[in-house]
């Protein structure tokens, strides 16, 4: 667990190396579980977490099974969106390490609570002012009998400092 600190504060103070800052809140996480499974899983995740210049990024919430879950990663975004007036739809991906699981739980178990991650993204955005968008990120998450649909709300503040 030491060095996942150690990494994710060395991502962290990389995440200010950019001009501009922008902060961005994600909360109400929730998903829907299309495995073959007799589990009645939790589909409501009580999220809380933040990215800084929509890189480096940290989550807490109550994972599937009802445990507590600490996510560090960083994001990754298509620099192109598409835009349908003001609505803005980005393709990307989130990358990293997530606790909270045991070894039959997640395909991509390390070891004693470390489970690795991979999240491709969907991104659907709107503007509420010139600095400041509401998101709902959708992501999709491979099971080994099925997938897991994820989703998310984001508030974005951009040009901070």
């Amino acid at each position: 667990m030491k060095w996942i600190s150690i990494c994710s504060f060395c991502l962290f103070l990389y995440s200010f190396g950019a001009s501009a800052v922008s902060l961005q809140i994600a909360f109400l996480g929730y998903s829907n579980h299309h495995v073959d499974r007799n589990y009645d899983y939790n589909e409501n995740h009580k999220l809380i977490g933040f990215s800084i210049n929509n890189g480096f990024s940290a989550a807490h919430f109550i994972n599937s099974y009802n445990n507590n879950s600490t996510l560090i990663g960083w994001n990754f975004r298509m620099d192109n969106d598409l835009k349908i007036q003001k609505l803005s739809f980005r393709l990307g991906a989130m990358v990293g390490v997530v606790t909270g699981y045991e070894q039959e739980q997640i395909i991509t178990y390390i070891n004693d609570d470390i489970s690795l991650y991979l999240i491709p993204q969907l991104t659907l955005s709107y503007p509420v002012t010139d600095t400041i968008s509401i998101s709902l990120v959708n992501g999709i998450v491979p099971d080994s009998k099925g997938v897991i649909f994820m989703h998310h709300l984001q508030l974005s503040f951009d040009d901070l400092f």
